[in-house]
């Protein structure tokens, strides 16, 4: 009889190039994933800037003059965020990393804390993805 010395398994080498394999396909995924979430991200701020902005032109549309911040807070129609500020209240800027959306009342080509002067409603949020990153706004009715 031969006898054969042969043993079965896999060299250190074989396991060392998987193991950088799945290495490689971790980082990628990863990466990738964080450019989703970014988007994903991004689309719900705009999604709730727009949804901010129907909720105005519904109340105008409803009962002829453009609502206030607390006017659209009982408002129930369209589903709002709960970190909706004021403009007349709180400083003009949005503080990146917190999904803040600014709420202000257009009067011509300026602003007004006077719902029943107002001419429009303008909404400021953030994007984070590029081209467009930064303050984004969403108006209806006549603002600037």
């Amino acid at each position: 009889m031969i006898s054969s010395n042969k043993t079965k398994g896999f060299t250190l080498v074989e396991l060392l190039i998987v193991i950088v394999v799945i290495a490689i396909l971790a980082a990628i995924s990863i990466v990738a994933y964080n450019g989703v979430t970014q988007k994903a991200r991004d689309r719900e701020r705009e999604s709730n800037a727009r949804n901010i902005v129907n909720a105005a032109a519904i109340h105008k549309s409803d009962r002829d003059f453009w609502p206030d911040i607390n006017d659209l807070a009982s408002y129930t129609v369209v589903k709002l965020p709960p970190n909706l500020t004021d403009s007349t209240k709180v400083g003009s800027s949005i503080s990146a990393g917190r999904d803040t959306y600014k709420f202000q009342l257009c009067k011509n080509n300026g602003f007004t804390s006077n719902k029943k002067e107002a001419t429009g409603v303008r909404v400021e949020y953030l994007r984070e993805e590029s081209p467009n990153s930064g303050i984004q706004n969403m108006t209806a009715g006549t603002c600037r």
